[in-house]
């Protein structure tokens, strides 16, 4: 997970290296991106991060990294020992002479020398949330918190298992499906005239996605035995969720949020304002393997069901502290279960912390992975990453969850193929819907 934090000013120190190998012929030279991120990144990993590392450290990391992809490459290159001295700016320029040199040495691509030298670095913390990302890799990252729009009609879908036939299993708000009127459980019988009927869930995707304005002609059914229609639906783009939802027996309401994007907040009050819509009494927030993201968006989010009530305490660096409470405008009076398992991480975890400590909500599910670490995520100039720990959390009761988890107030196992949001096959939401149906007994008639 990321939160911003002011950037810190960096000590200084003075880099003095000398390359010993075989004579090199015209040195690489590094791009100014990259020399950048070789800057940027060691002046944050030395300052901002929570655990302390010296400098000399990162230097020593650096140095043996340059040495030790060279010998990958079947090439010997020495690098004698680096002193700090204290002046930064000399520091970075000596550092970037040695990665040119070491890749010149070993006929390599002085990008590669640079990156691996930054990510010896984040190594050093012996912290495997502090990692230095390449360009490719930052795009994964970003990609799993924050999808890439696709076109399409914006449904999820599974092959029905009693009718071979393509089934809805959720159809995202304000999409070209929902404005259609295809709901959760119809089937899909034909797509542009080709029966669904054991179709696998690749050859589904091929035939609804397609250009933004083109036409897909879709046959649906609530079953087998119920009136058909064709509806045509322009295809547009579509962003795949991170809040999904439904409405269960009982007036109750399911929000599962898979990850805490930037989007996430958005999509969570749209799950709200729907499931209030069709009136819902209780709300079960599903966070099951929900593995963290912004943490911003965790707040956002906790704030609807907390008050004013703190939410996280984040300790940096030097014993600062500094306690988020939530906005005070407090939008959801319903009761509330929280669906926890040991996927719950990271930012997600401190939701359902709060949510318990507030005493908002009741967790259960099994015991959560125990993250209590923040990362600060910084984009670099030639579009790699540096994610480093740079702050410790606890919960509002000041309980420390790092490696030890958070426990649900009620345990229940996750039941074998289990399928969350079907309360026949999923243990725990029926766990989560019995206890809710006893809170709404005790309330007073609308």
């Amino acid at each position: 997970m990321q939160l911003r934090f002011r950037r810190l000013c960096c000590a200084a120190f003075v880099l003095l290296l000398t390359l010993v190998a075989q004579p090199i012929g015209a040195q690489t030279t590094l791009p100014d991106k990259t020399a950048q991120d070789v800057d940027e990144s060691f002046r944050l990993l030395e300052r901002s991060a929570y655990q302390q590392v010296g400098a000399q450290q990162l230097i020593d990391a650096a140095r043996a990294a340059l040495v030790d992809l060279a010998r990958k490459h079947s090439v010997g290159i020495t690098v004698p020992a680096i002193a700090d001295d204290g002046d930064d700016a000399r520091a970075v320029a000596s550092l970037d002479t040695a990665i040119e040199n070491a890749a010149a040495a070993a006929h390599g691509d002085v990008t590669d020398y640079a990156y691996a030298a930054i990510s010896a670095m984040a190594a050093t913390f012996d912290d495997r949330y502090t990692e230095f990302m390449t360009p490719d890799q930052y795009r994964a990252f970003n990609d799993a918190l924050d999808p890439q729009r696709i076109s399409g009609i914006g449904v999820m879908v599974e092959q029905d298992p009693v009718t071979s036939y393509i089934r809805l299993v959720y159809v995202l708000p304000g999409t070209p499906a929902d404005h259609a009127g295809l709901q959760e459980g119809d089937l899909v019988l034909t797509v542009n005239g080709t029966s669904t009927k054991g179709m696998t869930l690749d050859g589904i995707g091929e035939l609804l996605r397609g250009k933004p304005g083109t036409v897909v002609n879709v046959t649906v059914a609530a079953s087998l035995s119920s009136p058909q229609r064709t509806v045509a639906i322009v295809r547009s783009e579509v962003q795949p969720p991170t809040v999904i939802f439904k409405m269960l027996p009982g007036q109750i309401g399911w929000v599962w949020v898979t990850a805490f994007g930037r989007a996430t907040p958005d999509e969570f009050d749209v799950a709200l304002r729907r499931l209030r819509e069709q009136g819902a009494r209780a709300l079960v927030l599903d966070l099951r393997n929900d593995g963290g993201g912004y943490v911003d968006s965790a707040l956002d989010i906790s704030s609807h069901f907390v008050g004013d009530q703190a939410i996280v305490t984040v300790e940096q660096r030097g014993d600062r502290t500094q306690t988020y409470d939530a906005d005070g405008d407090s939008q959801v009076d319903l009761p509330i279960t929280v669906l926890v398992n040991a996927g719950t991480a990271s930012a997600s975890e401190i939701t359902a912390a709060a949510l318990q400590d507030d005493g908002v909500a009741t967790l259960i599910g099994t015991k959560t992975f125990g993250k209590g670490v923040m990362q600060t995520l910084t984009p670099l100039p030639d579009g790699a990453a540096i994610k480093i720990t740079t702050a410790h959390y606890l919960t509002p009761r000041h309980h420390d969850i790092n490696l030890r988890g958070i426990d649900p107030d009620v345990s229940i196992d996750e039941n074998r193929d289990a399928q969350y949001g079907e309360l026949d096959r999923d243990a725990q939401l029926r766990a989560a819907v019995a206890y809710l149906e006893k809170k709404i007994a005790t309330l007073p008639p609308r």
